[in-house]
């Protein structure tokens, strides 16, 4: 007969370990934000890198006369390839740099939320976290996010492999890090401002829900900090996509971002660095939103953060005779030697362990 102690002990077993579930719900995290922003990134992208004014109408008629509907997510593959690595690479070592952050707060940020002093503590520590995170992630999937751009943009090229080696016979081995200084800037900001706000957000909004919608909380949490990270960091995109886009065909190809962003607005006023930005508060607010709803929601689900003991095998308890019954070393027997009291019915093993 199966107790409900054995369905435990058989779970602990199996359980996944922190590291594999960040894993696990990274990937879920990376493959659902990819689908649901792709369509309004393509089209968003081809206007943010085309010059002068090109309508929303008309690059969407472009699109679907050339490449139908399916025009929409062009560049999807590579999406994955980029925003899956990425999204892992950030649930993953997120966790790290808040436990480094933290010790670097102050032993008070290891408190929980007891004043307002902490809190403020605690919104620097994830706001730490969040801008490391961001700047380790996109040092190592910068290339396959400039392949993304590319594939998205440009329409001849068939295939991941065809548009790499366009780029490096073009631009060479530095092509695939085209706009990266810009991404630097806006990574840091745009990971510090995600975490923070999410992670402070979160509980506060749980409990205005009373705990009762936590997909709803979550993604609201999510939708806020992707508004105000993306709004903050936009003229930074705009220079990186179409030093990315373009390559050396590009004037902004190789320039210091600062001088970048003069060259956008000498050229195209104050309004160029902003070109798009409807749509990406429509677009990316939503995919940092369901990424880190699916990220939290997939955690939950494996049960990370639990106690599991995944390495050693559990023991059934040892067995032992009293009077000729066969009973579990761990339950309280009456010890034949102490039943001529009361006192001597509570057995050795209670005076033991409570000190009574």
């Amino acid at each position: 007969m199966n107790t409900g102690d054995d369905d435990t002990s058989k779970y602990h077993n199996h359980t996944l370990s922190d590291s594999q579930i960040t894993w696990v719900s990274g990937t879920a995290a990376g493959l659902a934000a990819t689908y649901a922003k792709q369509p309004i990134q393509r089209i968003k992208w081809i206007q943010q890198t085309s010059v002068g004014n090109v309508g929303l109408w008309s690059i969407g008629k472009e699109t679907i006369a050339l490449h139908g509907w399916r025009g929409f997510f062009a560049g999807s593959v590579a999406a994955i390839f980029r925003n899956v690595p990425h999204s892992v690479l950030v649930y993953s070592m997120y966790p790290h740099f808040a436990r480094i952050s933290s010790h670097i707060s102050g032993p008070s940020s290891k408190q929980q939320h007891q004043d307002e002093h902490h809190e403020k503590e605690s919104f620097l520590t994830r706001f730490l976290a969040g801008y490391v995170t961001m700047i380790a992630a996109t040092v190592v999937t910068h290339p396959l996010d400039t392949l993304r751009v590319r594939l998205s943009v440009a329409k001849t090229h068939e295939s991941i492999a065809s548009c790499a080696l366009f780029i490096y016979r073009m631009d060479g081995a530095l092509g695939f890090y085209s706009g990266f200084s810009a991404t630097l800037l806006g990574a840091g900001p745009r990971g510090a401002v995600g975490f923070a706000v999410f992670e402070s957000a979160k509980p506060r909004v749980a409990a205005f829900f009373e705990h009762k919608r936590p997909g709803i909380s979550k993604f609201l949490c999510g939708y806020v900090a992707g508004v105000l990270a993306e709004t903050l960091v936009y003229p930074l995109d705009t220079v990186r996509r179409r030093q990315q886009a373009l390559g050396v065909a590009s004037p902004l190809f190789g320039a210091p971002t600062h001088r970048a962003i003069m060259l956008i607005v000498q050229n195209e006023g104050f309004s160029g660095l902003f070109k798009g930005i409807a749509l990406n508060l429509v677009k990316n607010p939503a995919a940092v939103a369901v990424s880190f709803l699916i990220n939290d929601l997939v955690k939950e689900t494996l049960g990370y953060g639990n106690r599991r003991k995944t390495s050693t095998p559990t023991q059934e308890p040892a067995s032992i005779l009293v009077d000729g019954k066969k009973v579990s070393s761990c339950e309280k027997t009456e010890s034949p030697t102490y039943s001529s009291s009361s006192e001597g019915k509570r057995g050795r093993g209670a005076t033991g362990f409570f000190g009574g």
